[in-house]
């Protein structure tokens, strides 16, 4: 008799176990199709950096005037 209870609690914990893990990733899944890729930025209204030299300035001018072509 304890022997059958015993297997009878163990298939129990199994079958617990088995729909926890479906469930998280059924949640996992559902998050991942709902997600929107995280929160935009608005650049223009993004404070300017002042802490740049000129120089650094210049030079992220150039870079980002060698990038627009592509």
């Amino acid at each position: 008799m304890g022997r059958s209870q015993e297997t009878f609690f163990k298939k129990q914990r199994e079958k617990n176990r088995e729909r926890k893990k479906k469930e998280k990733f059924e949640k996992k899944e559902n998050r991942r199709a709902s997600s929107t890729g995280g929160s935009e930025i608005d650049w223009e209204s993004a404070p300017e950096n002042k802490t740049m030299t000129q120089d650094e300035m210049e030079q992220k001018a150039q870079n980002r005037d060698e990038t627009k072509d592509y």
